[in-house]
């Protein structure tokens, strides 16, 4: 599979659009690795993912993903006027999920990669410079949350939510054998600031809402300090988790 990964890659790099290649693909390999490429642009998605439809090795096998190529390809359709983005999976060679991805504020690599939630995948290779930008800071198996991330600077309960749904990540490069303790301590803090938070509302729906949020957290709060202690999670509690994010 690695050798599938490093040729559906070099392929990629020789196509001219204005994008990136990014995240665990620029990682060592492992098993289940996919390819992540983002576009600049609508009129690069939309010359790429042809380009992807036109060739063999490149098939949409999932019925979801036929159906968003379809509605955007034949009827102009997609969710770009709703979430302000669209993403269209094909598989190379059979074997290898390679993710097309469009988001209308991100016009750079820099862009891209500094919304990603972990330094060990904040990487792109750029098709049109040829040139990776990486803005990790730790090295070997060492993980970091990414400092560029504006939503970790920002601690209200929507983007602490937002970054949360990334735990199920956090486990998952875990077992890639990476640490990953400074992600999830930074993760308690930042759970720990939404308990903290006043109580600023003034009616009896603000004040439920308030109140409920915070025995939320306490209970995410008690599921990330067993993980920091144990690295080990039951699927109730994973289950509880999500529900709550």
């Amino acid at each position: 599979m690695k050798e599938q990964i490093e040729n559906a890659i070099e392929l990629i790099k020789k196509q001219k659009f204005d994008g990136c290649i990014t995240g665990s693909c620029l990682l060592d390999y492992f098993e289940g690795q996919d390819i992540d490429i983002f576009c600049y642009n609508e009129n690069s998605f939309t010359k790429i993912i042809n380009f992807f439809h036109y060739n063999p090795l490149f098939l949409i096998l999932d019925k979801l993903e036929q159906y968003k190529f379809d509605e955007y390809i034949d009827k102009g359709k997609s969710s770009l006027d709703r979430l302000n983005l669209i993403s269209i999976k094909f598989k190379y060679n059979l074997c290898i999920d390679i993710n097309v991805i469009y988001k209308k504020y991100q016009k750079d690599v820099f862009g891209v990669i500094s919304n990603f939630d972990f330094d060990i995948v904040a990487c792109g290779y750029d098709i049109q410079t040829g040139k990776t930008l990486s803005l990790r800071e730790t090295t070997g198996k060492e993980c970091t949350w990414n400092k560029w991330n504006p939503f970790y600077s920002n601690l209200d309960v929507w983007n602490v939510r937002r970054l949360l749904r990334q735990f199920d990540r956090v486990i998952k490069y875990t077992n890639r054998g990476y640490n990953m303790a400074s992600v999830v301590d930074k993760y308690i803090e930042m759970t720990e600031s939404i308990i903290e938070m006043d109580n600023i509302y003034k009616t009896e729906r603000g004040n439920k809402y308030y109140n409920d949020t915070k025995e939320q957290f306490k209970i995410l709060l008690k599921i990330l300090q067993v993980w920091k202690k144990d690295q080990t999670i039951s699927d109730k509690e994973l289950e509880i988790l999500r529900g709550l994010i």
